[in-house]
């Protein structure tokens, strides 16, 4: 089983106990198969912080091995011919869309689409990332956002330009795409956007009464959290399976009776909420079509 120390190299599409993966320690951006250190430089705004660019192959990249080569991030989105981030949309991340091996799987059902993607550490006040009520293809349960007066929850943004955004809509169904206006997320070098959107189901699993958070996910809430890993073992254990862990693992992947039963079973066990802080967008607009704006800590 996967608790703490998840490993890096592999997915939830490896194994379900991962879910929702393991977070990076620093906003970076992914490109070639790798991850590349972003700076958090306050008050510098997304294009001019400074990347870390690593050559080797190791999917972590320069979040685990030093690089000596940086570069803004516009520099890099011109030498590599993309559209430049204001041209971009602002997109959360928050589930398995952060995990390094995840990103690679799903980019590798395309590859001739660029996968630069930046992801910039950000907090969400006012909201949650919940076990959803349903079973993903891979044996999990997937992350939902849900209202929580008073969360506060690490989540991600990313700029994605519009083939992208095509390209995880397709690995993304069941969940629409919602839209932020309330002010409510900040990148952690302080920098607000008028609109990010967001992947949005809203149908939460209920344990005793309660949603439940993913521990993977760093935030302040009064919700329980819990491991994919002990979920999933409780579940096993409410439907009675005889047989041992790893064979119902395989089999919530593979067997769709069994998954039948589990999916009725959380049917049971779903709460329908509708959140206020993520409305029905009527467009997606690029950063360039967009207020922005820098906000000041105190001293």
């Amino acid at each position: 089983m996967y608790r703490e120390n998840k490993p890096t190299h592999i997915g939830p599409y490896d194994h379900p106990d991962i879910y929702p993966g393991p977070r990076p320690a620093s906003s970076f951006l992914y490109h070639n198969g790798k991850a590349h250190r972003i700076d958090e430089s306050e008050h510098v705004p997304v294009e001019k912080q400074i990347v870390h660019y690593a050559r080797g192959e190791d999917v972590s990249g320069s979040l685990a091995f030093s690089s000596s080569e940086q570069f803004t991030v516009e520099e890099l989105l011109l030498s590599e011919g993309l559209s430049p981030i204001e041209e971009r949309i602002p997109l959360l991340a928050y589930g398995s869309n952060v995990c390094l091996a995840q990103l690679r799987y799903k980019f590798s059902l395309n590859p001739d689409l660029s996968d630069f993607i930046l992801y910039y550490r950000a907090e969400l006040k006012d909201t949650d990332v919940v076990a959803g009520s349903f079973l993903a293809p891979y044996g999990a349960l997937p992350a939902v956002i849900a209202p929580v007066p008073g969360a506060k929850t690490e989540v991600w943004v990313t700029f994605v330009d519009r083939e992208q955004l095509e390209l995880l809509n397709r690995t993304e169904g069941g969940y629409v795409l919602r839209e932020h206006l309330h002010g409510k997320l900040t990148l952690k070098t302080g920098e607000h956007f008028e609109r990010v959107y967001a992947y949005y189901y809203p149908h939460a699993f209920l344990r005793e009464g309660s949603y439940v958070r993913f521990k993977d996910i760093p935030g302040e809430s009064e919700l329980p959290s819990m491991w994919q890993a002990d979920l999933l073992n409780e579940l096993k254990a409410m439907l009675g399976y005889g047989g041992h862990r790893e064979e119902f693992i395989h089999e919530l992947r593979w067997n769709p009776d069994l998954r039948t039963k589990l999916s009725t079973m959380l049917n049971g066990m779903e709460h329908t909420f509708e959140h206020p802080d993520w409305g029905i967008p009527n467009g997606f607009y690029t950063l360039n079509e967009m207020t922005r704006s820098q906000i000041k800590k105190r001293p």
